[in-house]
């Protein structure tokens, strides 16, 4: 079923946790099993230094548990 997702990635800290990077999309737009965003498109991480303005994060999606290569 096609559905917007939101996904954030947090730094795990004692005493808790910072976040990183959060984004949204919708399930219908992907094309492939692979979604490629630059720091640009990443809420918190387009500002934040400590990532190179040629960042990437990679997202890749599979229907069971099994491994996908790359």
């Amino acid at each position: 079923t096609c559905a917007p997702r939101q996904v954030r990635c947090y730094h795990r800290r004692q005493g808790g946790r910072e976040a990183v990077f959060g984004v949204q999309f919708h399930t219908g737009t992907l094309r492939g099993p692979r979604l490629r965003l630059p720091r640009d498109e990443l809420d918190l991480a387009w500002q934040d230094q400590r990532f190179p303005p040629d960042a990437t994060v990679e997202f890749i999606f599979s229907s069971g548990p099994e491994r996908v290569e790359g």
